[in-house]
């Protein structure tokens, strides 16, 4: 999705692909990935603390936030000395940078916290490996069942 709207940006501003725009790219989709890693280590040691799966996801962009937002404004202002004192094709660099580092701050934040709230009330998504965490770490399959005592009814009302 990252892709799809940095290249619908990029021709809405009338921005031409030379190398330099490709190498803008690519530094745009490893900024995007590292943003993810980010996120997904918070959540893991959200979960590793005892929190519930929704409850982790929360936390864990809300601790990233600080960490994304840093190196995201400090790579927009390099991107903006590049613009302002380079030359066409590092000016060209600088654009699709500016254009990537926005799309991919965008994409990180918004749509990552959408799809990972839609996924993590699926039932399907409720096993402790495709979070990185051991099953004891993980909150979101323990169940508390309480034990009866004797004579206890054990209908359901």
């Amino acid at each position: 999705m990252n892709l799809v709207l940095l290249l619908g940006a990029m021709v809405m501003f009338g921005a031409t692909l030379t190398l330099p725009g490709i190498a803008g790219i690519v530094l745009t989709i490893g900024m995007a990935v590292d943003a993810n890693v980010l996120i997904f280590e918070r959540m893991k040691e959200e979960l590793r603390a005892g929190k519930s799966l929704p409850a982790a996801v929360e936390a864990g962009f809300d601790r990233a936030w600080n960490s994304i937002l840093d190196s995201n404004v400090s790579t927009l202002m390099t991107a903006g000395i590049l613009w302002y004192f380079g030359t066409s094709t590092v000016k060209g660099f600088a654009l699709v940078l500016i254009i990537g580092v926005l799309v991919s701050l965008f994409t990180a934040v918004s749509l990552s916290r959408m799809m990972l709230r839609i996924v993590v009330r699926q039932k399907w998504a409720r096993k402790a490996a495709y979070y990185g965490v051991t099953e004891e770490e993980f909150a979101a399959t323990q169940t508390t069942t309480r034990v009866r005592t004797r004579g206890e009814a054990s209908a359901r009302v």
